[in-house]
């Protein structure tokens, strides 16, 4: 029991490790249908979340989807990352009519380049803002599914008025 504390202890540590203005780790990616994704050259959203079709991460996935054509008219791409594999994804957008673009995480990458925890598959519902100069631009960490789109955005218009 100790070790595994002490575990989740250095992952909480690790999670904290980015800042804003650090250069965002531009790892290689795929959305879940195989088209590659780039995070260069606009600002970027990688929401994490736990588990595709589960209540918080529905709830968050179609506020992001009803949001979608705002943060587009700002010139913002936004992406959801989980550790499920490609097919839940698209069976996830799919079934939701899900706008946005989801970025399968199975290996956890993008989760340990961002410091994101994941706890048996299950990620920390974290909201990294990437900047189009490749810098991170704004960090949230255990943000509430149901806030969360209007937060980021809110902070967009802010920020881009």
């Amino acid at each position: 029991m100790r070790a595994l504390s002490l575990l989740l202890f250095l992952g909480f540590l690790k999670a904290q490790a980015l800042a804003p203005g650090d250069k965002a780790p531009l790892l290689e990616a795929r959305d879940s249908y195989g088209r590659p994704v780039d995070f260069r050259g606009s600002y970027v959203v990688l929401w994490f979340y736990p588990k595709a079709k589960s209540p918080g991460c529905t709830a968050q996935a179609k506020r992001y989807s009803e949001l979608h054509g705002e943060f587009q008219r700002l010139g913002v791409r936004v992406y959801g990352v989980s550790h499920d594999p490609a097919a839940e994804q698209c069976d996830f957008v799919e079934r939701l009519a899900l706008k946005g673009g989801m970025i399968p995480d199975p290996e956890g990458r993008l989760a340990r380049a961002y410091g994101v925890r994941n706890l048996f598959g299950f990620y920390s519902r974290d909201t990294i803002l990437l900047n189009p100069e490749g810098r991170i631009e704004r960090i949230w960490r255990g943000v509430n599914p149901f806030k969360d789109a209007d937060t980021v955005l809110a902070y967009l218009k802010e920020r881009l008025r």
